[in-house]
């Protein structure tokens, strides 16, 4: 098992905070499960643990790619490093000739930069939250500012050698990102997170689908990223995975449904399903369209139209909501048709926070990597210059942008109709719950967030981005202006156990990190 190294977990005097002072790699000392074993401190950040895995019979390989840590050379060629790295480990005498990797975040990323190269002793690959494209995305909002990801994480270089002449230049990623994923032929086990929203999750849950891969899995949660990772259910599907495809030695993974999904009801209670694939093949999408006149989703487009505005540089929003008259679970993707006028501008950004109230109207927050304790159900972004959708790869569920290389700007006061797209998500609403939608100009709408890194308390957050809002904005429904809401609506199967509600007895658990 290889992995690539970005940060070392046993040199904590080495990584510092934005200030200079010295401070332990982000999620060191995260809370994890009572019945997961610690992790080593020698660990290296986002990697596996060697304590958990050597004893296993695996060999845990960590390499200093060019440019990083000590290794000289001009960084920016992971995917070449990796692949020499690859064949090194699968020739050696202690190995079996199969080599797999494993890994969080950034060194989820470099998987797909070397799995394209094909080398021959890589025979299964897991990227646990992270995809090349997943967290500079955000519907052409930004660019994103905070967190500084670059310049938290950069190590720092202090080569043992002086590099050779030919450093070799940086490699280009000239594939968009479907064709990335379709080159992927080795077998993979993907992480997507309903709690990635503003980060990955997108770039996730869209490389499980385009890979082309034999065998997938996609193991799915809704929790915080890092303590999940070492949690015993995820590290005992992960060695369920890599036993079959590196010792041959169990196949019991051959039998396990190939999509983990989790169902969130609560903050501290959730149902873990089994299912075919992702989205799930039985989901039923429903439009519920908007009305301004009454603040509410309906499910006939109302025939007078009606509208709501407000100021796209305050904490102001439109909001709609509907109450389910019957227990409903959402699992999949979810999109927003909307008619906007930016009044003052010749472009606008679009935020869209999906939330769950309960029966009293009060919100059920849920755990969030960028806002632990304090995340609603579903994030979507959209700047309005580019709208613009791939025509063939967008569905009703998932308007895929198509980036042009022109924004395509509007006439200030002129309705404009869009589609946003909003992540994927898992939550379940009982009969009396209530999903609401709100529109506005900032992150999170009407809250007042405290931006920092890392977020550890209610009201902190560490995005931010740069907008290019100004005045107005405002939502046009009803008549000519249909704008509406889809939801994935899943049925459960009669026949199966544990498709019903969560409970106490089924998937109950804390989180990784709590906080009043």
């Amino acid at each position: 098992m290889l992995q690539t190294k970005h940060d070392r977990g046993d040199a904590p005097e080495i990584f510092t905070d934005l200030d200079g002072n010295p401070a332990n790699w982000p999620g060191h000392g995260v809370g994890y499960s009572p019945w997961s074993p610690p992790v080593a401190e020698s660990c290296a950040f986002e990697a596996e643990d060697h304590n958990y895995w050597v004893p296993q019979g695996y060999v845990v390989v960590v390499v200093d790619a060019r440019g990083s840590w000590r290794s000289p050379g001009e960084g920016g060629a992971v995917g070449r490093d990796m692949y020499d790295a690859i064949e090194w480990a699968g020739e050696q005498e202690w190995s079996n000739g199969n080599v797999g990797l494993s890994g969080v975040s950034a060194l989820s990323i470099y998987q797909y930069n070397v799995t394209r190269l094909d080398p021959p002793h890589l025979k299964a690959i897991c990227p646990w939250e992270g995809s090349p494209f997943g967290y500079v995305r955000h519907g052409g909002v930004g660019p994103q500012t905070s967190p500084p990801i670059f310049q938290i994480f950069t190590p720092p270089h202090e080569p043992a050698w002086d590099a050779p002449s030919d450093t070799n230049p940086p490699e280009g990623m000239d594939r968009t990102e479907d064709e990335l994923f379709e080159q992927v032929t080795q077998p993979a086990l993907i992480c997507g997170s309903w709690s990635s929203h503003g980060l990955f999750g997108r770039g996730d849950f869209r490389a499980f689908r385009q890979i082309s891969s034999e065998h997938k899995w996609l193991y799915n949660h809704g929790r915080e990223k890092w303590a999940s990772f070492y949690e015993t259910e995820a590290q005992a599907f992960r060695k369920l995975f890599f036993d079959h495809f590196l010792k041959g030695t169990d196949d019991r993974i051959l039998d396990v449904p190939p999509v983990r999904v989790e169902v969130r009801d609560t903050l501290r209670n959730w149902s873990v399903h089994g299912e075919d694939d992702f989205p799930i093949p039985r989901t039923e999408y429903r439009r519920l369209y908007l009305d301004a006149e009454g603040g509410e989703l309906v499910d006939e487009a109302p025939e007078d139209e009606s509208e709501v505005s407000y100021d796209s540089t305050e904490p102001e929003s439109g909001i709609f909501e509907f109450t389910f008259q019957e227990d409903t679970a959402l699992i999949g993707y979810q999109s927003l048709k909307l008619w906007i006028t930016p009044e003052d501008a010749s472009d606008a950004d679009l935020f869209v926070t999906v939330r769950k109230l309960d029966r009293d109207g009060d919100e059920v927050e849920f755990t969030g990597y960028g806002a632990p304790l304090h995340y609603p159900v579903a994030l979507g972004w959209l700047r309005l210059s580019e709208r613009e959708l791939d025509k063939e790869k967008s569905t009703d569920w998932e308007p895929y942008l198509s980036y042009g290389d022109s924004p395509d700007e509007v006439d200030p006061g002129d309705p404009v109709e869009c589609h946003v797209p909003i992540l994927p998500s898992g939550t379940w609403f009982s009969e009396g719950e209530t999903l609401q939608v709100e529109v506005s100009g900032s992150f999170l709408g009407q809250e007042e967030l405290e931006v920092t890194y890392p977020a550890e308390e209610k009201g902190q957050t560490p995005f931010e981005w740069e907008s290019v809002n100004e005045g107005e904005h405002t939502i046009h429904t009803g008549g000519d202006y249909g704008s509406y809401l889809v939801i994935p609506e899943v049925p459960p199967e009669d026949d199966v156990p544990g498709r019903g509600p969560p409970s106490e007895n089924q998937g109950r658990g804390s989180p990784s990190r709590t906080s009043d």
